[in-house]
């Protein structure tokens, strides 16, 4: 007999719920705590269950709930060595949208468990359980602590260049995207429009970035600044701004350096040969795939990462297609920097954003469009573990366009197999518009055929 055991994990605990092959509770819910205790306990009482319902397979699940079920998820691996073990990891979402559709509504750890047993229960030729390869993924903790330092120095950024518009509002147009390195280290030393107004030029052009012609200027602009406040406290407060700010910055770099040397691999190697895709870039991008066999196709890399673009459709209305943007958003923000690196310096890549501009596409649309076909590439590079050649991208596109017929037609023509068009269906005016669009462009595709053949004989 086949059990599926739900667990559902809390900070510190977890609740378990085992089904039988229909669906049927086996035992009542159990509680253990994340303890050495507890998990022998566990693995006492799935030994026991095994015995008791003579269970030929036990397969067993956690959600992903930011690492708290690591610990029972290692734990369920280690003993599927000596029991019938099979453990996965779940999306939340998507036991969260079957529990819906059975019309579950209430939320307790309990019903929670349930819901996980229920899930693999009932599809279980979609769960995957597989163990993944934790040589990338270990070190995510390091790039998600990373993404935070990132963002509070954003912040920090933000909340000084408001003070320097109040203090000093002459220096805000070299500030305009960020804070440029010349004047963190100008507000160190000068850190009020008093005191740089008193500053000789021989030592504000020591500072680097900053020429004798720039110096005269801002010395200038100091003395006839209109700021509204000229108080110590600010003083203070942006000498401190600033050291926060160059702390950060050079953990970031530390970071970054470590990842560089550490997060290796044969999959870091091949991303390197494309071109847009450095040493860090490919760590980041690796860490978050973990292993390409999770993926069988590369629409299914595109839509996990939220990549792939979205199509809403009925009747008469068709919205416009976007990026969906679901899922990790790490991949996005690292592979936008890679696209907007390899439309200067790939030419085929170069090439495809530069017809997708001339249709009308602004910048970002068609770099979006480039990172989606970079996803594509990464997915076949990692598959067959050959390096970047473009030509064989370029090959591959060829293919497709004699092959491949226009989806939208394709569509229709697969739909419309038992019955044609009928002008006299009480259709709406839009619908009808469509029909005459669609019958035209199959007349002029029947022309085309019949104008190959005569120029063939």
């Amino acid at each position: 007999m086949k059990a599926f055991l739900g667990i559902d994990v809390s900070k510190g605990y977890a609740d378990f719920v085992l089904l039988n092959h229909v669906g049927k509770k086996l035992e009542d819910t159990l509680q253990l705590d994340d303890t050495i205790e507890g998990h022998l306990n566990l693995k006492s009482w799935i030994i026991t269950c095994v015995k008791t319902y003579s269970i030929s397979q036990f397969d067993c699940a956690v959600e992903s709930t930011g690492g708290l079920e690591d610990n029972w998820f290692a734990a369920l691996i280690k003993w599927s060595n000596s029991m019938p073990l099979r453990v996965a990891r779940l999306n939340p979402s998507i036991v969260k949208n079957a529990a819906k559709a059975e019309l579950n509504v209430n939320i307790t750890d309990s019903e929670s468990a349930r819901n996980i047993a229920s899930y693999i229960r009932r599809f279980e030729d979609r769960v995957d359980y597989t163990i993944p390869d934790t040589k990338y993924s270990s070190f995510r903790t390091l790039q998600n602590h990373l993404d935070m330092v990132k963002k509070q120095r954003s912040q920090i950024i933000c909340e000084l260049k408001q003070l320097i518009y109040i203090c000093f509002p002459e220096i805000q147009q070299y500030c305009k995207y960020s804070v440029p390195n010349w004047v963190l280290n100008m507000l160190l030393q000068y850190p009020s429009v008093i005191k740089l107004s008193r500053a000789k030029v021989e030592k504000l052009i020591k500072i680097k970035g900053i020429t004798n012609s720039k110096a005269e200027r801002l010395i200038e602009k100091a003395k006839q600044s209109i700021s509204s406040r000229h108080t110590y406290t600010d003083e203070f407060v942006i000498k401190h701004m600033v050291h926060q700010i160059m702390d950060k910055q050079r953990y970031i770099d530390q970071f970054k350096k470590h990842l560089e040397e550490n997060c290796k691999g044969e999959e870091t190697t091949l991303l390197e040969t494309i071109i847009g895709i450095a040493k860090y870039s490919a760590a980041c991008l690796m860490i978050q795939i973990e292993d390409i066999h999770r993926f069988a196709s590369p629409k299914e890399l595109a839509s996990y990462f939220g990549l792939h673009p979205t199509l809403k459709e009925s009747g008469d209305k068709k919205m416009t297609s976007r990026m969906s943007k679901r899922g990790r958003p790490a991949v996005r923000a690292t592979l936008f920097m890679c696209a907007n690196t390899a439309v200067m310096f790939d030419p085929h890549l170069k090439a495809i954003y530069a017809r997708h501009r001339a249709t009308g596409k602004n910048h970002k649309q068609a770099i979006g469009i480039i990172m989606h076909k970079m996803l594509r590439i990464i997915w076949g590079v990692l598959t067959n573990g050959t390096a970047y050649n473009s030509e064989i991208d370029q090959a591959n596109q060829i293919k497709k366009i004699q092959k491949i017929e226009e989806p939208k037609n394709k569509e229709i023509r697969i739909k419309r197999r038992l019955q044609n068009f009928d002008t006299n269906a009480p259709i709406s005016r839009i619908a009808h518009r469509n029909r005459k669009v669609h019958a035209v462009s199959q007349i002029r595709h029947a022309e085309h055929e019949r104008d190959l053949g005569t120029n063939q004989s």
